[in-house]
């Protein structure tokens, strides 16, 4: 028997935005306990078939959606705060509740990178709507603890000098002072134009107007107080050679924070020898599919498949 989920388009608002995703669930009837993914930085998010595949194979419903201003969804990611983000995400997660097949049955959040931080902040703004957190390289540290590191560690590994790096920082620095001295983002990328054909400058994470306001914009967060008032399971998951995230850092902090806090129900995994993507030359790392997906069935409570004729 070919194993086939089903697949809808679903569609729902928040704020002003309509976003747009794609809803796969297993091919027997439900109730389905429901999985949200959180989109890392960037425009995009849907184009998860393959995670959702897995997932409906376990038992799961599970949503994908593009962030806004990309693919069918309308608004701008760029005029997002963090904070929007995580409302953006119970809104997700809301939708699936309005669905039959789901109803009331506990949601969880799988955030990469960027929505490692996005995450665990929808949780703790609303405990009762988000059962299980799994964070993928998603980093316990500050947005500019976060780029620091990282250009100092992509960009030699990309193949530029440190002294590239150290230039990147610069900029780095100077688009987020300047920003919030009051100058306007189109100004600041003006000011940075001679450096704007350095074959490192894509590396950076604010390379438009638009994307500096939106560093700019989040360079404040920290993950800290989310983190210490999280009260639902977290699996953390990184990657050993990851070059965008501080994972020892990172690991510190989380085991620091949701100590200290008493959180009942954490579990942190570094996989060796695995990148950002928790992937080992090219290939998903040994482990990391079954490992998520056994963690969330123990804590959602994922129903057996009913067996086939």
């Amino acid at each position: 028997m070919l194993f086939l989920p089903e697949s809808e388009e679903l569609s729902f608002r928040h704020g002003d935005d309509v976003l747009v995703g794609d809803l796969v669930r297993p091919p027997w009837p439900g109730p389905y306990p429901a999985v949200v993914f959180v989109e890392g930085s960037g425009p995009g998010g849907r184009d998860q078939r393959d995670w959702q595949t897995r997932l409906a194979a376990a038992g799961f419903a599970s949503l994908a959606y593009d962030k806004p201003g990309s693919g069918a969804s309308t608004g701008d990611w760029t005029r997002q705060s963090l904070t929007d983000r995580a409302g953006e995400t119970l809104a997700a997660v809301g939708a699936l509740r309005a669905r039959p097949a789901i109803g009331s049955r506990p949601a969880a959040l799988i955030g990469h990178s960027q929505g490692g931080w996005v995450a665990p902040l929808a949780a703790s703004l609303s405990p009762a709507a988000v059962a299980a957190v799994v964070t993928v390289s998603g980093p316990g540290v500050g947005v500019m603890g976060q780029e620091e590191y990282r250009l100092r560690r992509q960009l030699p590994e990309s193949g530029f000098t440190d002294g590239d790096a150290e230039q990147a920082l610069a900029l780095l620095h100077e688009q987020i002072d300047r920003v919030r001295a009051g100058d306007t983002p189109a100004a600041v990328h003006a000011a940075q134009a001679r450096w704007h054909a350095a074959p490192w400058y894509p590396l950076l994470a604010g390379t438009s107007p638009a994307s500096i306001a939106f560093l700019a914009g989040i360079a404040d967060h920290d993950p800290e107080p989310a983190l210490a008032t999280l009260r639902c399971p977290l699996l953390a998951i990184f990657g050993a050679e990851d070059v965008q995230v501080p994972v020892e850092a990172s690991v510190r902090a989380l085991d620091r924070i949701l100590g200290g806090a008493g959180h009942p129900d954490h579990t942190i995994v570094v996989f060796p020898e695995a990148d950002h993507g928790i992937r080992v030359r090219s290939v998903r790392a040994p482990g990391f599919d079954e490992l998520v997906v056994t963690w969330l069935q123990r804590r959602l409570s994922a129903p057996p498949r009913p067996e086939g004729p």
